[in-house]
């Protein structure tokens, strides 16, 4: 009855709506309440296709984006920057973004049958029924089992080569076996989330300087803050979502009015961190500037929702924009980061 309520509600809404989400220690025993999709094998598809969904199922774009953070910290921490430390550097980095695959795609596995549930989830390949658990299973494990070797063997000489790795393994269990089943339980778990999601910074820091370090730390700080304003709008403006699909979420445990506040008392402290990283020695008096400026200009676009009343509509359109500009501020800052250390680089 169930799958077939919810095969109805999707033809209604014109689309296809399956989802990716279940423990991989449940693999092997798919209950009753699952949908019947998701728990059998999946109907024939293109090999383009396929292809496209084993990327999919690694969430290449937060890869891509811990890859990008770990391999700027590693440049600020490591102590030469040389042919052999750029070489240990990729492939370090290229290790990180596979645990992070991997992780994306365990946490994809464990949550097939409420990401079904959400717009912006319900074509995944696990959700929409075109890959098999067992096959994400395999695949995403196999990633974090590759990622192993590289944490290990390009570590740093002389430093303890298990504290990368160390570190890795503590974000992989963090985010898929508290973070992933927390979502369903309390809203705090975006904090908890937080901890993983900054963790390739501490990692890049660890890969160059061989201990923890304070780029490692800084830049940890502030991508774990970053995230804290960047999914609090997430939430808000897709709240409907997030309730349907059994997520618990600060708008509703809270309220909207809170919520709010939360955004403004995270956002403040964020903007100061961009600036702070100039005083710590990891960026000069340009990237100052830079990170004033774009700090000035996105504490003014979360303050202004505290004055913009109470109508729903305006909240959500405003959470919007808070979003993208939480995006825009890491996009300008991480960005003028690194093109003052290559700047650095090539003058010295």
């Amino acid at each position: 009855m169930r799958v077939a309520a919810r095969h109805i509600a999707r033809t209604e809404r014109g689309v296809d709506d399956d989802d990716p989400k279940r423990s991989f220690a449940l693999v092997s025993s798919v209950d009753a309440s699952l949908p019947a999709v998701a728990a059998a094998a999946p109907g024939a598809v293109s090999l383009s296709t396929s292809l496209k969904d084993l990327i999919a199922l690694g969430k290449p774009n937060i890869a891509f984006m811990a890859a990008v953070v770990a391999g700027g910290t590693f440049l600020l921490s490591v102590p030469v920057v040389d042919a052999a430390s750029l070489r240990r550097g990729f492939f370090g980095v290229f290790g990180i973004g596979l645990i992070v695959m991997g992780a994306g795609a365990l946490n994809m596995l464990i949550e097939r049958d409420v990401d079904a549930l959400m717009t912006r989830t319900q074509e995944r390949p696990l959700a929409a029924g075109r890959m098999a658990p067992l096959t994400a299973f395999v695949v995403g494990g196999l990633w974090c089992l590759l990622s192993l070797p590289l944490l290990w063997f390009f570590s740093p000489e002389g430093s303890p080569r298990g504290l990368t790795l160390g570190l890795a393994l503590f974000s992989l269990f963090l985010y898929v076996l508290v973070y992933t089943p927390m979502k369903r339980t309390s809203p705090w778990s975006l904090v908890v989330g937080a901890i993983p999601g900054a963790m390739p910074a501490l990692m890049g820091g660890t890969l160059g300087a061989g201990r923890v370090d304070v780029a490692g730390v800084a830049l940890f700080t502030v991508v774990f803050v970053w995230q804290l304003p960047h999914f609090l709008a997430i939430s808000l403006y897709r709240e409907a979502e997030y309730v349907r699909a059994g997520h618990k979420v600060f708008p509703t445990a809270l309220g909207v009015d809170t919520t709010r506040w939360l955004m403004t008392a995270t956002t403040l402290p964020l903007c100061a961190l961009g600036v702070a990283l100039w005083p710590l020695g990891l960026g000069g008096p340009v990237y100052a500037l830079i990170a004033t400026g774009v700090g000035v200009w996105f504490c003014f676009a979360v303050v202004g929702g505290l004055v913009i009343g109470s109508k729903r509509a305006n909240v959500d359109v405003w959470a919007r924009k808070v979003f993208l500009g939480s995006l825009v501020w890491q996009t300008v800052v991480f960005g003028a980061l690194a093109v003052d250390r290559v700047v650095l680089v090539l003058a010295g």
